[in-house]
């Protein structure tokens, strides 16, 4: 089963969304239905034939190997994200191997078609990031694999001659294939992307992996700055329940808060709790991890004295609610924590959302986003680093349609810290920057 730290949600039946926002996003972002079947990637290529490379200006640099050698190294000019960079000359024709459980074999479990469906899904996106790619300079070659969540299949993809020559890899979901091919890559210097599951317990220290869905810890990090930066002075009250969210996210988040010596608080979650107890006259941010719609009502009822001294946030499940007082929320200054920026429709978003109409006749789920994105990420980062890319990401916020990419080093691996927050401002969904 797919490993993922963060529960990426299809947008259909999104009655929040669908009541409260604007046109363009009743348009774009509700009623996201499941997407139409089409045919499962072989292990065959995929080849993006792209136009010659335009010249540029490089410059040499010198350095001396010893007292009587010489070693020159060409350094380019390189353009990323409207930013110059000197980059030193690198290839120019890439082979990315795509190792995920498609199920492509015709007998499976209940369990195996729906991780099939969120697979078609994900490769659909990449496909259109194919398609975007086209636009770069370099050539590549994308080979898709089928590990059908197995570990002796992911074993012996890894076994294929070709394997040693991809200078990236996608995949796979699986913890503990994770770690499988995380060996793999470091024993050959290829870069991995972990799509799905964030690992972060690595035998060793291991820079050829970056975990592009973020963490719990990596979403506790962004959260944090967010507060320190936007609630200077403000009390942090932890409303903890012991679900899902609260397991992930909150453990992640009260650990964090005692390593950096954040003065806060923690309670466990209670219908009858007697707020005056926990609230004072200074302002407070109190941080709900229920995803329950009873426990929320219970919560925001009985905080609304404190109001307006008080900020309440939580998951970005709480969209997802009909029938609440909306007006409530608001005098509580609700925000909403997401990994999905396409909530709220960016350039990039709504571009795919439009290709992905007329590709596939629908519109997209998260887990399409998710395989554009990086897809994207990896075409645009081998065209302009090629293989040194990860010296010139790092503390970067790279954005595309629904993540932003802020690659940080940690002490086993690259880990994506990236939250977004949201807030209700007048019966419209808005962004927090």
């Amino acid at each position: 089963m797919i490993s993922a730290q963060n529960r990426l949600l299809p947008l259909s039946g999104n009655k929040f969304l669908g009541y409260f926002l604007v046109p363009l996003l009743l348009i774009s972002c509700g009623a996201f239905k499941k997407t139409q079947k089409t045919e499962w990637p072989k292990d065959d290529a995929v080849i993006v034939v792209n136009p010659q490379n335009s010249e540029d200006e490089t410059a040499v640099e010198v350095s001396k190997k010893n007292d009587t050698e010489k070693e020159a190294t060409i350094y380019s000019s390189v353009i990323f994200k409207g930013q110059s960079y000197r980059v030193p000359q690198h290839k120019d024709d890439f082979n990315i191997a795509v190792l995920l459980p498609f199920h492509s074999d015709k007998s499976n479990s209940r369990r195996d078609k729906r991780r099939a469906d969120i697979m078609l899904e994900y490769y659909q996106g990449i496909q259109l990031a194919l398609i975007k790619g086209k636009a770069l300079d370099s050539k590549f070659t994308v080979h898709f694999y089928d590990t059908d969540n197995d570990t002796n299949q992911l074993k012996f993809i890894l076994k294929k001659p070709e394997m040693a020559t991809m200078d990236l890899i996608l995949g796979p979901t699986d913890e503990i294939q994770v770690k499988i091919a995380a060996y793999f890559a470091r024993s050959r210097k290829i870069p991995m992307f972990s799509p799905f599951t964030a690992v972060t317990d690595l035998w060793s220290n291991n820079p050829f992996i970056i975990n592009l869905n973020p963490s719990n810890e990596m979403q506790a990090l962004a959260f944090l700055a967010y507060f320190k930066k936007n609630h200077h002075g403000d009390k942090l009250l932890i409303v903890r329940d012991g679900g899902r969210f609260d397991k992930g996210f909150g453990a992640a988040l009260v650990a964090e808060c005692v390593k950096q010596e954040i003065d806060f608080s923690k309670i466990v979650y209670n219908k009858n709790t007697d707020w005056k107890n926990h609230l004072g006259a200074e302002k407070t941010v109190v941080l709900l991890t229920s995803e329950e719609k009873l426990d929320l009502t219970y919560v925001a009822t009985g905080l609304l004295t404190s109001a307006p001294n008080v900020t309440l946030i939580g998951s970005d499940r709480w969209m997802e609610f009909s029938s609440v007082d909306f007006g409530q929320w608001q005098k509580l200054n609700v925000r909403f924590l997401s990994t999905n920026k396409a909530h709220v429709l960016n350039d990039n978003a709504r571009s795919v959302v439009n290709n992905y109409r007329l590709s596939y006749k629908d519109d997209p789920s998260w887990y399409t986003y998710m395989g554009y994105d990086q897809m994207l990420f990896a075409l645009e980062v081998l065209d302009a680093f090629g293989g040194y890319f990860p010296l010139f990401l790092e503390g970067k916020s790279i954005p595309y349609a629904n993540s932003t990419m802020v690659i940080t080093k940690t002490s086993t691996c690259f880990q994506n810290k990236f939250i977004q927050l949201y807030k209700l401002e007048d019966c419209e969904l808005k962004a927090i920057e």
